[in-house]
């Protein structure tokens, strides 16, 4: 059985209390707020992405990097370097997204 006598309510919106939910690291959040809050130890991030796919998008980016600093060099082939742009704005939005 727990010491834990005292109680403390805090009022959130659903937004906020979505964003708990998300941030947690313990299954429960009472846990995780009294870690998080009282530095009981350090909170560790868990990633969820697969670090295999991490590794091969990020090699996706070199390639296309190692490209669009080939097709920077000729002058007939700006639709090319644009659409490849796009592609790698894409990936970085995806990898901020995941990490």
């Amino acid at each position: 059985m727990s010491n834990r006598h005292k109680e403390i309510k805090i009022r959130v919106n659903e937004a906020e209390y979505e964003q708990l939910l998300q941030r947690k690291t313990k299954a429960r959040l009472a846990e995780w707020v009294r870690e998080t809050c009282l530095n009981q130890k350090p909170a560790k991030r868990v990633s969820t992405v697969d670090p295999l796919l991490l590794y091969e998008v990020n090699k996706i980016g070199v390639n296309l990097n190692q490209i669009t600093k080939k097709i920077q060099h000729s002058k007939n082939n700006i639709e090319w370097l644009i659409e490849i742009i796009h592609i790698e704005r894409q990936l970085a939005s995806l990898l901020e997204n995941d990490c």
